[in-house]
């Protein structure tokens, strides 16, 4: 979505309001129809909990009261699927990175040029760094267009450092090139790829750009390379 100040990709507020209301009717309708289900169950020669069964239809107006049982469901389940998606604002100045409750704002003059990498958006620092590294539900010719409207760089070849990047291995001996508190983050970060636990993951990564460790995924596999800290002027806060 364009004016002529600020455009919205990923997960814009129309998306979210009609995916709460899709979610919502169709838990409506559900719960609407459980009556009518449950008096058919009770048709049947045997059927267990019979008497709870019974008691969801006797009451009057039974179809009402399920359905906005049915609602709340629907109602929860948009909300926690747009708390894992990206929503992206993009100014002449600055770009605001929206995920749940997260909120990054990165400054223009910080960003040298921006990629995408298997799915994911990619704003590189002017050292080398990722600033931020977040899987984006939207067409990549739309992020490109959005970018390049606000006049960033773009690299269409995606990451510029991908041939720096070298395997973490976890077992391995030796790894002279990086420290020893780099290299325990790195296992943390990979128990916790192996685990899902998507929010120790991106704690670790944060954790290792401050040692001036790029690192990217493939799976549970990690690929690792030198790069400058990060900038102190880079926003990270809560939302609302």
């Amino acid at each position: 979505m364009h004016d002529q100040s600020h455009t919205l990709i990923g997960v814009t507020k129309t998306a979210a309001y009609f995916l709460y209301a899709v979610l919502a009717i169709i838990g409506l309708t559900i719960g609407y129809f459980i009556p009518q289900f449950v008096k058919w169950a009770l048709s049947l020669p045997w059927i267990p909990f019979e008497g709870p069964l019974r008691l969801v239809t006797s009451f009057q107006a039974a179809a009402f009261i399920t359905a906005l049982l049915g609602m709340s469901p629907g109602i929860c389940f948009a909300h926690s699927v747009i708390a894992m998606l990206l929503s992206v604002q993009i100014t002449d100045d600055t770009v605001e990175l929206t995920k749940g409750k997260k909120v990054q704002t990165i400054r223009s003059d910080d960003i040298a040029l921006v990629f995408i990498d298997h799915k994911r958006l990619v704003p590189l620092g002017t050292a080398g760094y990722e600033i931020a590294r977040e899987e984006i539900d939207e067409k990549p010719v739309n992020v490109e267009k959005a970018f390049r409207h606000h006049h960033y760089e773009w690299s269409t070849d995606g990451d510029p450092f991908k041939g720096q990047f070298r395997r973490w291995i976890p077992d391995a001996p030796d790894q002279p090139d990086l420290s020893p508190g780099a290299h325990a983050l790195l296992k943390a970060r990979h128990n916790a790829l192996k685990d899902e636990e998507t929010d120790e993951v991106e704690e670790f990564r944060l954790e290792l750009a401050q040692l001036g460790i790029v690192v990217r995924d493939e799976g549970t596999r990690q690929y690792w390379r030198k790069a400058q800290t990060y900038p102190p002027n880079i926003q990270h806060r809560e939302g609302t």
